[in-house]
Order: structure tokens, then sequence, then C-alpha cells
């Protein structure tokens, strides 16, 4: 019995430490992975710092200047350039739309056909009757 309780205590640790071991280089590794990342990262934000850098270079206002007056033929805005409130075309009017919609899908009704009723519907009927006033003197 004992021997057997000996011999389990051993295979556990040697399981112990195969598991040990094994968190052991999964850390190292991991920690590699982590290194590899962090540097690939510094080198990518040099390089959005080269190109910012390059960005200012061509968007300098001195250099701009010099490309357009070289390219492109401006002129300054006179007033021949500019609009009038009367060179606009008026506004067209939008009228019912919605109105004009359903006058256009609508079926003209037949006097001798009924209209349609939904059910559970109630038809009301309302008589109004006269009475004769007489006026006397």
């Amino acid at each position: 019995m004992i021997r057997l309780l000996n011999l389990l205590a051993v295979c556990g640790l040697v399981a112990s430490a195969i598991y040990a071991y094994s968190i052991k280089y999964d850390t190292l590794y991991q920690g590699g992975q982590v290194s590899k990342l962090k540097t690939a990262l510094h080198k990518e934000r040099q390089a959005i710092a080269v190109l910012r850098a390059e960005w200012q270079l061509l968007t300098r206002p001195d250099r701009l200047q010099a490309a357009v007056a070289k390219h492109l033929a401006l002129e300054p805005i006179g007033v021949s350039h500019l609009g009038r409130f009367a060179d606009l075309p008026a506004r067209p009017e939008r009228g019912d739309e919605i109105g004009r919609l359903l006058a256009a899908t609508a079926t003209p009704k037949d006097g001798g056909a009924p209209e349609p009723r939904t059910t559970g519907s109630l038809t009301r009927t309302v008589t109004t009757t006269r009475t004769p006033t007489t006026a006397s003197r």
C-alpha cells in the first residue's frame, strides 16, 4: 500500500513539474511576442512621424503658392463673378403632393355599387326633420 502511494506521489510530482515548465515556456513565448509587437508599434509610430513631416513640408504655403502660380490660371474675384438674387430661378410650387398622388390612384365610384364594409363597421344614418314654424302677428 505504501509503495502504491509513493508511486502516485512521484507521478503527481512529475506531472506538476511538466505543467510548471510548460507554463514557464508559454510565458516566455508570449513575452517574446509582446516585445516583437512593441518593436513593430515603435517602427509604425516612427513611420507616421516621417509621413507627417513630409505632409507639412508639402503643404507649406510658399510651396503651394508657387505651384498654384505655375499650374493654375487663377484670377482675383471681381464683381462680375458674384450673382444676384434676381438671377436665381423662381422656386417651383410644391402644392399638395399627397393629395395629387391620391387623386391619381383613386378609382371613380359607380353609382350602383355599395361601398365595401369591414367586419364590425357601423353605418350611421342621420335623419333630420323640420317642424314648420308659424309666424304670428
